[in-house]
């Protein structure tokens, strides 16, 4: 049968472009991001293939860590939302999961049970985001009560910076000061720098370092792509279903909103926001076909884009079209959907056919 529309997720720039994290913080632990299906990348193939070469692994729930668990992942992983209730923590226990802790009552729950299955714990610190994290004030009670416990597992302290994404923001000053203030009397690990943070300040890795969007080959900032030395992950692509020649004058798709100016030949092709490509991709959003970009052209409709294939000296039915890959970066398509990189890669959806290839980033 064949596919409408197929990601490939290529493991050999996954590793390499982990490879190329660790020469920025040579110092440091990864720990890879594999949350929301690994950015859509697929949480269990991702894992399995960069857990040589990282310290662990971040999940934002219970679900995550169990899938990765299930399939035979026995490296680090981190519940970086933590636990709110005892069968919780009791799961994560029978899991041997890292759990973030971020406020009293998790705090207080993990001290009066017994804590040996829990390999490590993180502390976090709300420096100033404002979503998760002991309080500046909270913060020296938190170790008043550790002291008072016989809590011996180890500890990690972190935190997390809100505007990491624009270095120049003032905020980033204010929640890295009080992060050093709070911590660097501390004999534990710490923890603060995400993708942004890896690549805009070589002294904020610390010991553990956690990348989540660069892994994939992906920017975290608006306006500054990546080194050439990291490569995306995943090719997007979708077929020519139908072709035909229009003159100028017709319109195109719902709404009649867009209209041929001269004569145009378009290709219709199999992807649409039932697959995850997003509705608010306007006219002019590039993909590329047989070696040229060409742009699509009308509204996205549930199961079909329609692109100008004017250009092209010979297109046909079948011809593979990339919506984002090596060849068209997604932070550009995501510009042109007034969205975010991540939103188009974890969004998805489970008619996209998935394979996995490893290939060399040369080729």
């Amino acid at each position: 049968m064949t596919k409408r529309v197929t990601a490939t997720i290529n493991i050999g720039a996954l590793i390499n472009n982990c490879n190329e994290i660790q020469s920025l913080a040579e110092h440091s632990n990864i720990l890879a991001m594999v949350k929301a299906d690994a950015y859509g990348h697929g949480a269990c193939d991702v894992a399995k293939a960069l857990e040589p070469v990282v310290a662990g692994f971040g999940v934002a729930t219970l679900e995550e860590a169990e899938a990765l668990r299930r399939s035979g992942v026995e490296s680090s992983i981190v519940l970086l939302e933590g636990f709110n209730f005892p069968h919780e923590l009791a799961i994560a226990k029978e899991l041997k999961l890292d759990v973030v802790v971020h406020q009293m009552k998790q705090l207080e729950l993990l001290l009066e049970t017994s804590c040996t299955d829990i390999p490590r714990i993180w502390l976090k610190l709300d420096t100033g985001m404002h979503r998760l994290g002991f309080s500046l004030l909270e913060w020296p009670t938190v170790f008043e009560k550790l002291e008072q416990s016989d809590f011996s597992q180890p500890i990690v302290v972190m935190s997390h910076l809100a505007c990491a994404d624009e270095p120049n923001h003032p905020q980033n000053k204010n929640q890295i000061r009080s992060f050093l203030a709070s911590v660097e009397h501390l004999p534990f690990p710490k923890s603060l720098a995400n993708s942004a943070a890896i690549l805009s300040d070589s002294n904020l890795h610390f010991d553990w370092v956690r990348p989540g969007i660069m892994l994939y080959g992906v920017s975290p900032f608006d306006s500054k792509p990546l080194s050439p030395l990291f490569t995306p992950v995943m090719s997007l692509t979708a077929s020519v279903i139908a072709l035909r020649d229009l003159p100028a004058g017709e319109t195109i798709g719902y709404g009649a909103n867009y209209q041929c100016d001269k004569p145009r030949r378009i290709a219709t092709v199999s992807i649409g926001y039932g697959d995850g490509y997003p509705r608010a991709a306007e006219t002019g959003t590039p993909c590329m076909i047989n070696g040229v970009r060409c742009s699509l052209v009308g509204r996205v409709s549930m199961d079909m884009v329609t692109v100008d294939v004017s250009d092209l000296d010979c297109v046909e039915l079948g011809d593979q079209v990339e919506l984002w890959g090596r060849n068209v970066r997604i932070e550009e398509v995501a510009k042109h959907c007034n969205m975010i990189a991540y939103e188009l890669l974890t969004g998805l959806t489970g008619r996209v056919s998935y394979q996995y290839v490893r290939h060399s980033v040369r080729e």
